[in-house]
């Protein structure tokens, strides 16, 4: 297990550690990325006004979206990746960006503790070793009694696809429960999605693991690949919000 995991954070580092052609893409057309954030900017509505952290943020996608809206000034990106915080430092200079790793047991940074009211962890937790302590370190940035983790990840079999991408864990809604309590966090909503669409697009990818991740990952869309994000995005209309392999959760941080 622990040749797995360390195989894993490998995988990690190798595919998310540098940009790639095809990201940019992948988020912006492809329909499970699309439904993931939407319905996270729907549980934003929720949640009170004020500061904002994407961990795991990647090239920014998420945060660039939110640019126009009322937290404007108040968005704050942490990632493990440096190279690609540099490169987002440069394309965003007007969002915070913060190189540092939420799961290496190291204290959070004093300047972010107790401070956002918005801890978002899109697609981040299935990667990680230890997932209570990425909660924990989630948790500390929260501000108390104020604080909401809003919070994508996946259930079912890990298939090649995501071994390949360093996923080390798929959660039930149960656990997910579970391991919020756990964390010091209170759920207020964790709930499945997502079938029978997102579902059946990740059995198709599966078909051939290696062709579908250089096609739809490693460089710019075509028409082809276009075609079918389109094609996706309109099935992806009919999916459940009670079934499925896409799991979300809404948590609160209590008052101290």
């Amino acid at each position: 297990m622990e040749n797995n995991k360390q195989s894993a954070a490998r995988l990690n580092l190798e595919f998310y550690g540098q940009p790639r052609s095809g990201t940019t893409d992948y988020w912006r057309k492809m329909a499970a990325p699309r439904f993931r954030r939407a319905t996270i900017k729907r549980l934003l509505s929720r949640v009170p006004m004020g500061p904002l952290v994407d961990l795991g943020c990647g090239g920014g996608q998420f945060l660039s979206e939110l640019m126009n809206s009322p937290r404007r000034s108040l968005l704050t990106g942490i990632d493990l990746s440096e190279p690609q915080l540099e490169q987002n430092r440069v394309q965003m200079p007007h969002i915070q960006w913060q190189c540092a790793d939420l799961c290496s047991g190291e204290p959070v940074a004093p300047h972010l503790r107790d401070h956002f009211t918005a801890v978002i962890a899109m697609e981040l937790i299935e990667h990680v070793q230890d997932p209570g302590l990425l909660l924990r370190n989630a948790l500390a940035l929260a501000r108390p009694g104020q604080g909401h983790l809003l919070l994508s990840t996946q259930s079912g079999p890990i298939r090649p696809t995501e071994v390949r991408v360093g996923h080390i864990q798929h959660f039930t809604a149960r656990q997910m429960d579970s391991l919020l309590r756990q964390s010091g966090w209170e759920p207020i909503q964790v709930w499945n999605a997502g079938f029978p669409f997102h579902d059946l697009s990740k059995w198709y990818a599966n078909r051939n693991p290696q062709a579908s991740l250089q096609q739809f990952g490693d460089k710019p869309y075509g028409f082809y690949e276009n075609l079918v994000c389109y094609i996706l995005r309109w099935l992806f209309q009919f999916n459940s919000n009670r079934f499925g392999a896409q799991l979300f959760a809404l948590a609160k941080r209590p008052e101290v």
